[in-house]
């Protein structure tokens, strides 16, 4: 490639790009960032795009470690640094604790819920059972004649 091809890619390079004044130039908000991905998608309109799929399950739902490490030892004193292990100790502890009854309580939500939705269809099949058996019992009731009686009534 010879020095004359280099200079007219970069010239053609430069004529792409737009100068933009000092006071334009800023940290773009999330909407502008927002706006110029779509605009660079609508360029390309036959591109196809990927949506990534969303992680399911909250963060705090993470399973904690029940193994302690850094357990302090049994000597005399304790240096500087001990108080902020101690610290890191606790809080992990605590978030366990936590999960623990946050799981607990999401189990004995959810059984309550379980019997309270069979309950409630057990009453419903119950009162269906029973409008069914009167609706039967009034159907047979009826002598067969009964729909030519009504007709000659009406008229």
């Amino acid at each position: 490639m010879s020095s004359n091809e280099g200079k007219e890619k970069d010239s053609k390079d430069d004529k792409d790009k737009v100068w933009v004044p000092p006071s334009v130039r800023h940290n773009m908000t999330e909407t502008e960032k927002r706006q110029k991905q779509l605009d660079r998608m609508f360029e390309n309109i036959d591109k196809p795009v990927t949506i990534p799929e969303r992680k399911t399950g909250d963060k705090k739902d993470a399973k904690s470690r029940d193994f302690v490490r850094n357990v302090p030892g049994s000597s005399a004193g304790a240096g500087s640094g001990d108080f902020h292990v101690y610290r890191a100790i606790r809080r992990r502890e605590y978030a366990r604790l936590h999960q623990m009854d946050a799981e607990e309580r999401r189990e004995k939500l959810d059984h309550a819920f379980e019997t309270e939705m069979e309950r409630k269809k057990r009453e419903d099949e119950e009162r269906t059972a029973k409008k069914r058996a009167r609706r039967q019992k009034r159907k047979q009731g009826k002598p067969a004649n009964d729909d030519a009686a009504n007709k000659k009534q009406k008229v």
